[in-house]
């Protein structure tokens, strides 16, 4: 078992982001980010919206998104219902059953018995039969229906994610949203070896000052040959990278 919250703070500040560029970049509110980094889980949408969040910021960081959403559920799960103790018999008149059921038995054949004696001892042969009832067994076949767990909520479809890697030299970055004229979510230098990532919910619009040293990944397809071969600007979408002013 790890801390999710405090390994999400420290992956964050480690790569210099603030709450409110990841919050740009993912579309999700700072608030949730806040509540995901102090594990307030109560403070965030319930169901599916939940896990979405913890999944996409944990990627989004360069962390396995999957790993923080098992050990989430491994840290919320209901514990397991105590057994239930079994029903004492029921004491009484129950109990006393099988012994009434030979006193009637050995009253009626003492009673058999006794006629029987009397008509052979006035000279008239009487043949008795006794006819024993067939016993019958009762199956009682007891069938046990496990009660169904609870059902996972389905994985909400995010929006691709996009991926920088600085794998042959630094590039300064600069990101807004839409176009040349949107918000200003992230500027700074990506030194050689670092990487980010990007949520497409909406196109961002990226200059790029060395594009020759960085690798693209749209998703989980290799996009680099999509780069300006020299300084210049795309417009990322989930459809692709597109060159523009």
């Amino acid at each position: 078992m790890f801390e999710i919250g405090s390994s999400l703070r420290e992956s964050r500040q480690r790569q210099g982001l603030e709450l409110e560029q990841v919050a740009a970049a993912t579309m999700i509110r700072v608030r949730y980010l806040e509540a995901l980094e102090q594990e307030d889980f109560e403070l965030l949408p319930a169901g599916s919206y939940r896990l979405s969040f913890l999944r996409e910021y944990a990627e989004f960081l360069g962390l396995d998104g999957d790993l923080y959403v098992a050990e989430y559920e491994l840290q919320t799960a209901p514990p397991e219902p105590e057994p239930v103790a079994p029903r004492p018999k029921a004491a009484g008149l129950l109990d006393d059953l099988p012994l009434m059921r030979v006193t009637v038995v050995v009253a009626a054949l003492a009673i058999v018995g006794v006629v029987v004696w009397q008509l052979g001892s006035s000279g008239t042969k009487v043949a008795a039969t006794t006819t024993q009832p067939r016993p019958t067994s009762t199956h009682v076949v007891t069938r046990t229906t496990r009660p169904k767990g609870p059902t996972r909520p389905s994985r909400p479809a995010s929006a691709a994610m996009l991926t920088l890697s600085a794998a042959r030299g630094n590039c300064w970055l600069s990101v807004r949203i839409g176009s040349a004229a949107g918000k200003l979510v992230y500027q700074r230098t990506l030194q050689q070896g670092q990487i980010v990532r990007f949520g497409l919910r909406r196109p961002l619009w990226i200059r790029l000052g060395a594009p020759w040293n960085l690798d693209a990944t749209l998703g989980h397809s290799p996009r680099t040959s999509s780069l300006p071969a020299r300084t210049g600007n795309i417009l990322a979408t989930t459809a692709g990278l597109h060159p523009t002013l």
